[in-house]
């Protein structure tokens, strides 16, 4: 899964590129290089004029004679192409740039240097954490094409920042600055390890590979019954007819696909503590998209149908899906999460009813620190949604103080551990189970437990 996109995916990702704005004119300026001529002839005239001493005009000639018969060429127009051929990746992975340099006369390119996009996404809890999102890994300039080599280790829509080049004339006095812009990168989040579905009590009346509890089309036996006018003869069950003396037939499960919807819950972002094998940076938000790329590539497997709604500044959703490109969309769907820094009041009552079928199961991420998203599971409750929470929060709070942590500490700790106990407690009246789970370890293990039965939902 991570690393190859298919070509739907990848369709399209040159045409995603910057547009190339207008070539400005060229600005050339004196070159260090002429410069130090410049200084050399200035020390040895000044002398000359100050003290008379005249025998140090000849020694000024050579920089002089260098800076105005030096016979230099430079072109009029210089041109720098960016291409980047993957504009789609994976976390973790490594986007290569191209930029090839093309001018109008001879010339020569010497410095280059990597200009970082502007900073965003900064924490200030968590200072070590790349705001940026994109990496240098290498940077070489072959004859007149450069290759960089750019590491993205967080999902997300980043900007490559740009190259800038000094492009000198042929006798190195004349130095004119040049600037690629390397665009921007779409990072998709790689799927947690997940294998497990979970199926709700009620299933939508679509065909799918879970079996229900009500008789249809499947191959899961349930009982056997006397035959009634119109059943397969194929389903005649005889040993049971030899033995009652009436034709009794046999029973089976119909298939159903399932449906689910996995909310977001982008309001709190708080760092999480790093993992030993896992150099990623991990936050709440990390995680919680991480399980929601994972929980989708499982339905997705099974060939049901699931969507997405993000709690941020403003709700988005997608509505329920199926097929491999809906993943993508999926994860398009969540990369403006960092982008959004406002704050709105409202839930999911606005969200269109196509967007949360009757009988989904919805699944929310989310670390239960707003009260906002609490009140939203209440209203998916109330409205009779089979749900599942999953706490993305790993690590309690640390205390803020430098010293070693006094009562007042351990009492504002204590508080908030009852705050918590008290959220679960109201979610498990509710009827709503909450698992824990770090990022670390398979999602697996922590809808395990849940396994037994069907999710049900309150009745209405």
């Amino acid at each position: 899964m991570p690393g190859q996109v298919p070509a739907p995916a990848r369709a399209g990702a040159r045409d995603r590129g910057p547009v190339a704005p207008p070539v400005p004119p060229i600005s050339w300026r004196p070159s260090q290089r002429a410069m130090r001529l410049l200084t050399a002839a200035v020390c040895a005239l000044v002398p000359a004029i100050v003290f008379g001493a005249w025998w140090c005009v000849p020694l000024a000639a050579v920089p002089l004679l260098l800076l105005t018969a030096h016979g230099g060429s430079h072109p009029a127009r210089i041109r720098a192409e960016a291409d980047v051929p993957d504009r789609r990746c994976f976390e973790g992975e490594t986007v290569t740039a191209t930029i090839r340099l093309a001018a109008d006369a001879a010339a020569g390119w010497t410095r280059q240097e990597y200009l970082p996009p502007r900073l965003r996404d900064f924490h200030e809890f968590d200072p070590t954490a790349t705001p940026s999102g994109v990496r240098l890994e290498s940077l070489e300039l072959t004859g007149a094409v450069i290759t960089v080599r750019l590491l993205v280790p967080r999902w997300g829509r980043w900007s490559l920042g740009a190259v800038a080049v000094d492009v000198y004339d042929t006798a190195g006095l004349r130095v004119a600055a040049l600037q690629a812009d390397l665009g921007e990168v779409e990072a998709f989040p790689v799927p947690a390890p997940d294998d497990t579905v979970l199926v709700p009590q009620r299933f939508p009346d679509r065909f799918g590979e879970h079996s229900a509890r009500t008789p249809g089309e499947g191959v899961e036996f349930i009982a056997v019954r006397p035959y009634v006018f119109g059943d397969r003869q194929r389903r005649i069950n005889w040993p049971a007819t030899t033995r009652r003396r009436e034709l009794q037939v046999n029973t089976f499960e119909a298939e159903r696909a399932a449906e689910a919807v996995v909310v977001i819950d982008a309001l709190s972002d708080l760092p999480q503590p790093p993992a030993t094998e896992d150099l990623r940076p991990r936050s709440t938000l990390d995680i919680a998209v991480r399980g929601a790329a994972g929980l989708a590539q499982a339905y997705l497997k099974a060939h049901d149908r699931i969507g997405v709604v993000t709690l941020s500044g403003r709700v988005q959703w997608l509505t329920p899906g199926s097929g491999n490109a809906h993943l993508y969309r999926i994860a398009q769907t969540v990369m403006d999460l960092r982008k959004d820094f406002t704050y709105e009041t409202g839930g999911l009552n606005r969200l269109p009813t196509r967007v949360l079928p009757r009988g989904a199961l919805i699944y929310v991420f989310s670390p239960l620190l707003d009260p906002g998203v609490v009140e939203a599971i209440r209203d998916l409750a109330d409205r009779g949604h089979p749900l599942v929470v999953i706490d993305v929060l790993a690590h309690e709070p640390h205390p803020t103080t430098a010293g070693k942590p006094d009562h007042l500490d351990m009492l504002a700790l204590r508080l908030w551990r009852l705050d918590r106990q008290a959220v679960r407690f109201v979610l498990g009246e509710l009827g709503v189970p909450v698992v824990n789970w770090d990022g670390v370890a398979p999602l697996d293990l922590a809808l395990a437990p849940l396994l037994q039965m069907p999710v049900a939902g309150r009745a209405r």
